[in-house]
């Protein structure tokens, strides 16, 4: 080893020159190392050093020369295959000190093998039947790899995949709040004359050719989207599960509406309904023949919908139990229970639009519920409820007893009362928010500008428009498709 340590380590040069290397000059050496160390075989790699030190111990620092520990971590992965339990979690150990310590710059030019250590990392995992133990290495990885979770890649499926598997919803953090803008692949973005420029957007090097995502289909995107806001209900992030969702019920595909798209349809509309107390008006992007399909194809969830906002707590019970047997075959029986409590919660914020005081007993008589018969709710019931509403911030108020008479509950008068400093705070991220989407919008804008199949698209839309849709009438109902998606008919039903 001690022959080849100093190929390994003769980029970049540390400690750094007094002048840095041009971008010309990083690009060029980093390519020259990589070319050197893939000519390396796995048992050159592996050696030790002659004082009998394992290279990846404290003999070779990821953080500096990320290059050839990645390659001899993938060697060290490669032969792991022995049951040995030390091994393994030395490995394991050398896995997640990587994923923390990569240098930014060069893993640009090691895509596949990151992407391979992902994988590594999660096979791990799955094998000792812990699949959540790679949720915070690798969710923490793709952080550091582009800290906006704005471009989605086959690794954040992998890690929602885990997180649904391992049922710890929380472990995704950001990406339950980031918006997703870019799908690789989707806009022909220039290809960036030297990968390792800092001032690079993460759109133009995180790319399937690039090595940092596999290509994704349509398919693997609406099942992100659904995992992700399956994962926000499992936390009750009501909001997020909603815009997830409406992702998925909104992406473009050139075929039929799929399944898995009708799947989250009947979850977002549900989600709907516990978060705004109504049934969401459809978003405009969706076509209305797309829209007449959906509605089609859950009926029982409109007809639901419809009895939420008109009909009584007994209706919404009744028409809950006449198709039980329909929620608890798509999985959705534990939302609808969901639904059911929340009409007697929106009853309640209701009468803010009211009263500004208001005594428990005058809120039992005024409300109903849906999930339990109104004669065996009693006046405590309604209280524990009131309560439990102002813990979870589901209600702005205030309850204050005073015995024997009952307990009043005050409205307050625009939300939660913020102080000064958090007033400031909130005005300060959601500046940096506008202005950091500003500049994606500008950039994606530019894109579209120049994507020469995108202008072939439009030209399409409108003569299509002009033709008119009469020889349409009686066929099946069609999506309105990208320019650029990919016709699929796999089916991901059973994957979540």
């Amino acid at each position: 080893m001690d022959g080849v340590l100093s190929k390994l380590l003769s980029f970049p040069p540390h400690p750094p020159p007094p002048i840095p290397l041009s971008d010309s000059q990083y690009d060029e050496g980093i390519k020259e190392q990589i070319e050197v160390i893939k000519k390396l075989s796995n048992p050159i790699l592996l050696q030790k050093t002659a004082g009998g030190e394992d290279t990846l111990d404290q003999v070779i620092n990821p953080a500096i020369n990320t290059v050839p520990y990645t390659f001899i971590l993938l060697a060290s992965i490669s032969v792991c295959s022995d049951g040995n339990e030390t091994n393994t979690t030395k490995i394991w150990d050398k896995i997640t000190a990587y994923l923390s310590l990569f240098d930014l710059r060069q893993i640009r030019y090691l895509g596949s093998e990151f992407t391979a250590i992902i994988d590594a990392a999660a096979s791990f995992a799955q094998s000792t039947n812990r699949p959540g133990l790679a949720l915070v290495p690798i969710r923490d990885a793709l952080l550091r790899l582009d800290p906006s979770g704005a471009v989605l890649t086959s690794n954040h499926l992998r890690l929602a995949r885990l997180a649904l598997e391992s049922r710890d919803y929380d472990a995704l953090g950001p990406f339950l709040d980031n918006i997703v803008l870019y799908v690789p692949d989707c806009i022909k973005i220039q290809k960036p004359k030297h990968l390792c420029a800092m001032n690079l957007n993460p759109v133009t090097y995180i790319t399937s050719s690039s090595g940092l995502t596999a290509t994704m289909n349509y398919i693997d995107v609406l099942e992100y989207f659904i995992c992700c806001g399956i994962a926000c209900l499992g936390i009750r992030k009501w909001k997020n599960a909603l815009k997830h969702f409406e992702c998925a019920i909104t992406y473009p595909t050139r075929d039929t509406v799929s399944k898995p798209m009708v799947e989250a349809y009947k979850k977002w509309l549900l989600t709907g309904l516990i978060t705004y107390g109504k049934a969401q008006t459809m978003p405009k992007s969706t076509s209305s023949e797309v829209a007449r399909v959906y509605h089609s194809l859950a009926r029982q969830y409109d007809s639901l919908a419809s009895v939420f906002e008109n009909g009584s707590a007994s209706d919404l019970k009744k028409e809950a139990e006449q198709n039980e047997k329909k929620w608890i075959t798509d999985s959705n029986s534990a939302l609808v229970t969901e639904v059911l409590a929340s009409y007697q919660k929106f009853q309640i914020r209701n009468l803010a639009k009211i009263y500004h005081k208001i005594s428990i007993v005058e809120i039992h008589n005024q409300t109903t519920s849906a999930e339990i018969d109104g004669n065996q709710l009693s006046v405590s019931d309604t209280e524990r409820l009131v309560l439990k509403m102002i813990n979870d911030e589901e209600l702005y108020a205030t309850l204050s007893a005073s015995p024997p008479s009952p307990s009043i509950l005050t409205f307050w008068p625009a939300g939660p009362i913020l102080t000064e400093s958090q007033i400031q705070k909130e005005l300060s991220v959601t500046k940096s928010r506008i202005q950091y989407l500003s500049q994606e919008i500008k950039m994606t804008d530019r894109n579209l500008k120049h994507d020469r199949d995108y202008i072939k698209h439009l030209q399409t839309q409108k003569k299509a428009s002009q033709q008119g849709n009469s020889d349409n009438e009686n066929q099946e109902v069609e999506t309105v498709m990208s320019w650029n998606d990919i016709v699929e008919d796999e089916d991901i039903m059973g994957v979540y």
